[in-house]
């Protein structure tokens, strides 16, 4: 069913959210997409869904994670010299070592620019997205990532790490 970024269809009383729409096929989605139809019916001003900005888990062994750009579409639309790209092991984090997992973290973001995108593969990376989706819809700027202090030991160092060496100051990037 087509319809616009409010979930209205072309008929003015009938709007559609979830698996009845061509969105992400996710319970979150449908729940975000009901939401934004019961605020748009009460008036408010909902602001449209960023598709690219909803976390998307795959629960496999090993979990798939991402949220936003994928570098090829950061490519598209920042050009091939407007994004910079990190790729952090999880065999340099200490959290992933105790749970014997292995896998990474990819961060991509514009040149001189936000982060558009954050993709993990590894045992529970899937509990990373929630940062990484703050980190997009935000727009953060690497180096503003940076300065905050991720606990040790979690896997959520990769995600710091990886700014850090975005930042132009890696602490743990190995090889």
């Amino acid at each position: 069913m087509v319809v616009d970024e409010y979930c209205q269809t072309s008929v003015a009383t009938i709007s559609a959210v979830g698996d009845l729409i061509p969105t992400l096929q996710l319970a979150h989605v449908g729940f975000a997409e009901g939401i934004l139809v019961a605020e748009r019916l009460a008036g408010l001003s909902p602001v449209p869904i960023d598709y690219d900005g909803v976390p998307r888990i795959t629960y496999s062994d090993p979990e798939v994670a991402s949220v936003g750009l994928t570098e090829a579409k950061a490519k598209e639309k920042y050009g091939a010299d407007g994004v910079r790209t990190l790729t952090y092991d999880l065999g340099g984090n200490g959290r992933s070592q105790i749970l014997k997992t292995a896998g990474a973290v990819k961060v991509i973001a514009a040149v001189d620019g936000p982060v558009v995108g954050i993709h993990a593969v590894g045992a529970r990376v899937g509990e990373l997205i929630a940062e990484a989706q703050l980190i997009y819809n935000w727009e953060a700027l690497p180096s503003e990532v940076a300065q905050l202090i991720h606990p040790h030991p979690t896997q959520t160092e990769a995600i710091g790490e990886a700014m850090l060496a975005l930042a132009g100051k890696p602490l743990h990037v190995h090889d």
